[in-house]
């Protein structure tokens, strides 16, 4: 069950939540169930090696954070290749701050790689730790069946994309995306686990950190239109007071992974909204399992604290 739920909870916030199905107009059942056993196979085995390797390390949240960069390098750096296409899917991702030398746009790359390291692997950990624990989950053959499906779904999503929009990267931006996903998974195992626990308390302020520091940093991108580099320094001031908050405030991930999926809910809303009933019909369904889930969620950590007050 454990597994299950973080190979489903990945795909469901990554790509569902955010209403990114909705990129090219509203896709058929057929195909929007294609596309999840896809994102699954791809999206819910990376977050469940990268946790498994983190845990099994005896690592904690700066190697799994660090493991998610570097996936979210690896898909659009070398799988759909966003941070070099100028023209991902007809839109023009990097003239916007555009750095000539790397063939990059500089919000943009800092703006997608964010994405996948707080909502496609860091919040759906965060909530799966919660309901099921810290300790490793994989046996041989599951590390086995992950990996092949890891592989599997990277293929897919390459040549997925590819055939939407042909494009390949220069040569020497593909060496260098592939080096800096080396560079960082070498690296993020160079992280002791924390030495401080979370601190139980208080759960509410780190929920509200958690949605108004995502919120905030959504709002900053969608509305800084001109300026590019005003944009990036606001949106990484964001994530450095972010960082700083949770280095004093020590909370638990999954307060914090529940005010980042609640703004997915809005703003994957606000997307559908954009694309008519159907879509509004299907994104608020969406949004009532996420904060179900969120609920139930809730009150198994609030029982786990009871109890161990008790004892």
């Amino acid at each position: 069950m454990r597994i299950l739920t973080l190979a489903l909870l990945a795909p469901f916030t990554a790509e569902f939540l955010l209403a990114d199905q909705y990129l090219a107009g509203p896709p058929e059942l057929g195909q929007q169930l294609g596309m999840f056993a896809l994102y699954v196979a791809f999206y819910g085995a990376a977050a469940l090696l990268i946790r498994e390797a983190a845990r099994r390390a005896g690592r904690g949240w700066p190697t799994i954070l660090t493991l998610a960069l570097a996936f979210g390098v690896f898909e659009e750096g070398l799988l759909t290749q966003t941070l070099f296409n100028p023209h991902y899917l007809g839109q023009d991702l990097l003239s916007f701050g555009h750095v000539p030398l790397l063939g990059i746009g500089g919000p943009w790359t800092l703006y997608v790689l964010t994405l996948h390291v707080v909502w496609s692997i860091g919040a759906p950990i965060a909530i799966a730790e919660a309901l099921f624990g810290r300790e490793p989950w994989l046996k041989k053959v599951g590390l086995s069946l992950w990996s092949a499906s890891l592989l599997v779904g990277a293929v897919a999503t390459f040549a997925i994309t590819y055939a939407f929009a042909p494009f390949i990267a220069h040569p020497a931006q593909l060496a260098g995306a592939a080096l800096v996903v080396l560079a960082l998974a070498v690296a993020a195992f160079r992280f002791r686990a924390p030495a401080w626990s979370s601190t139980p308390g208080r759960p509410w302020v780190a929920f509200a950190l958690g949605l108004g520091a995502s919120t905030a940093f959504q709002l900053v991108f969608r509305s800084v239109d001109s300026l590019p580099w005003l944009l990036v320094g606001l949106l990484l001031a964001i994530e450095a007071a972010t960082v700083v908050a949770v280095v004093r405030l020590r909370p638990p991930a999954f307060p914090l992974a529940a005010g980042a999926t609640l703004t997915y809910c809005w703003l994957g809303l606000k997307t559908a909204i954009e694309h008519g009933p159907a879509a509004i019909f299907e994104q608020s369904a969406l949004i009532v399992v996420s904060v179900a889930l969120l609920v139930v969620t809730a009150r198994r950590v609030r029982t786990q604290v009871s109890v161990r007050m008790v004892h």
